[in-house]
Order: structure tokens, then sequence, then C-alpha cells
């Protein structure tokens, strides 16, 4: 059995959980999703006849998200200490704890750097993880730190885009909006959003269903990201399946080729987000020679769309590895 670790809220990191777990049972898997509301160490877990059992008080009362149901894995309790444990990089102390109460196989699923935390990086508990723990990385810049600060077994481990646009992509030239972003990424940006308003028009990407802002992407011509990528993030890809154009903050993945490739014209460095004129500046050149990011962009799309194989491959990597470990004892 796979037991993943998942949050209850929908975000990009729950999502990418959910959807390994889906690949693993359509291929005929033994998977499993324990869902934890908070992030913090519990201490609530006991050994009964080498079964692993929740004693998370609240479990009966657990509201999982509503997209996150659909996927239709039922809340499960017991798992056995034999099975394979898959925690996100957000939940370290649950891991450690796994450990402890004789779980030998226990991987740490890196969907961010950022969203660790950090301040326990160089404690003896992380060091150990990092060094017992298998680990799959969701993006470069992820593996790339993980390498760097001491493990060894580390694998890709990705997610998809599971978007898909039955419409062509209307020209730039042709879209009603100049720029759209997410709000809950753009704290501590109050004064250039102040100046973008006196210049572009402007859709803030919130309180609205997945299809509205779809609907909004297409007719966009800029999705402007204001975030530090603590891994290879959703939105941007979806933002270029649907033809807009993603301008990106230089920060964590983005940084990497091989998660972020967009030309250097599209990757703003911090210090320009406190320049009003000159990310004013910026924006227009980009929107005046839009059609020359044609081809970058067509390429990009490609490489979303291969990600989903990508994906399905590592699924099935990672389903063969356990299952020549059970064989194996």
């Amino acid at each position: 059995m796979i037991c993943f670790i998942s949050p209850c809220k929908f975000t990009g990191g729950p999502l990418a959980i959910h959807q390994a777990a889906a690949k693993i049972k359509a291929n005929g898997g033994d998977v499993g999703i324990m869902y934890l509301k908070k992030k913090k160490r519990h201490g609530d877990f006991d050994i009964k006849d080498r079964q692993i059992v929740s004693q998370i008080s609240f479990l009966n009362r657990l509201k999982i998200n509503g997209q996150l149901k659909a996927f239709g894995f039922p809340t499960r309790q017991t798992f056995s200490v034999d099975d394979h444990f898959i925690v996100p990089e957000t939940m370290p102390d649950l891991a450690y704890q796994l450990l402890r109460v004789g779980c030998k196989n226990v991987s740490l699923w890196w969907l961010s750097v950022d969203n660790f935390p950090l301040s326990q990086l160089h404690t003896l508990q992380t060091q150990r993880l990092l060094r017992e723990c298998k680990h799959f990385c969701q993006s470069e810049y992820a593996a790339d730190f993980v390498k760097r600060n001491g493990a060894s077994a580390v694998s890709m481990l990705s997610d998809e885009i599971d978007l898909h646009t039955n419409e062509d992509l209307l020209p730039i030239s042709r879209r009603a909006n100049d720029l759209c972003f997410l709000p809950n990424k753009a704290a501590g940006a109050d004064d250039l959003l102040e100046y973008l308003y006196e210049k572009f028009s402007i859709i803030r990407l919130e309180n609205m269903s997945r299809s509205q802002i779809t609907e909004t992407l297409l007719n966009t011509k800029i999705f402007l990201d204001f975030g530090h990528h603590p891994g290879k993030d959703r939105v941007p890809r979806e933002a270029a399946i649907c033809g807009a154009i993603p301008v990106v903050r230089a920060e964590g993945a983005a940084c990497f080729k091989q998660d972020v490739p967009l030309p250097k014209e599209l990757l703003i460095e911090s210090l320009v987000f406190f320049d009003g004129p000159e990310f004013v500046s910026r924006l227009q050149r980009i929107l005046n020679r839009a059609e020359d990011f044609n081809e970058v962009l067509g390429s990009y799309r490609k490489k979303i769309a291969s990600e989903k194989q990508i994906f399905a491959s590592e699924i099935q990597a990672l389903t063969q590895n356990v299952n020549d470990e059970v064989a194996t004892g």
C-alpha cells in the first residue's frame, strides 16, 4: 500500500497528491490517502499489531475540499507499518514521527522548497530525514535544493496541468484585458498595483470558479505573477495554455530553465517590482512586441502538454519500485 499524506485544503500541492494517487489507482495500484488538518507535529500515532493508527481527535470532523473529495478517496485512519508513506515537504515533523514509530518506507515529496520550514533545515531531525528518506521532487529547483543539503535518494515526481481549451487562442491584440493577477500572491505590491491600475486594464483573479479563471486567462494579454515560485507553479502554466503571456518574478523555480523555460524579457527581477515607471516600461515593451513571443510560448505549451506523459512515467516508476521492494522483502 502507498499512503499519501494530504492536507484538506485545495491548493496546487494537494491537487498534485490526488492526481498521483488517482494515477496509481487507475494502474491497479494499492493506494490510500490520510488527510490531516494542520502542518504541526501531532504526536497522535500509535502502533497496534504493526498498524499505524491515527489518534487525531478531529478525524471524523475533517472538512475536505470538494474538489479533492471528487477524486473519491475515503478518509482512512489505519495503515500498516510496512506501507510506503509519501509525506509533503510541509510536514517534516510528521515524516520524522513515522520513522520514530517504526515505518521503514517514508518519502518526502518536495512540492515546493520555500514552504518547507527552512528554519529547521540544519536540525539533526531534518538532517536525518534528508539522509534516511527518499525524496521526490516536483521541480528541478527542489531537486537541486535537497541534493545540496545532503539527500542522495532523489528522483523526480512532478505533476500535470489538466486544463484543456476547446477553442482557437485569440491573438494578444484582440484580448480585452491587459493584465490579470492573483491577489493572494501580491502582498507588498500595493504601490506598484496602484501605479499599474493607472496604465492598464487589470482583472483580479479572486472569488472565481476555475472555469471563470480560465475564461479570464483566455481573454487577457499578460498574466502577471507576483509570487516567489516555491515550486513549479501551476497558474503561469495555465496562463500559457490559454495564450496569455506569463510575466513572472525571477525567483525560486523561475530561475531554473527546466522548470520555467521563459525568455529573460518575461522574467523580472524583484527589484523592478519596486520601480513603477520601469515596471510599466517593461510591460509596454512586452505588449508592443507580443508576436515575438509566439514561438517560445508555443514551445512552452508543448512542454506543458508533455508533462502529462512524463508524470505518468514517473508514477509508473514509483509503483514499480514499491512492488520491487515488497517482492524482495
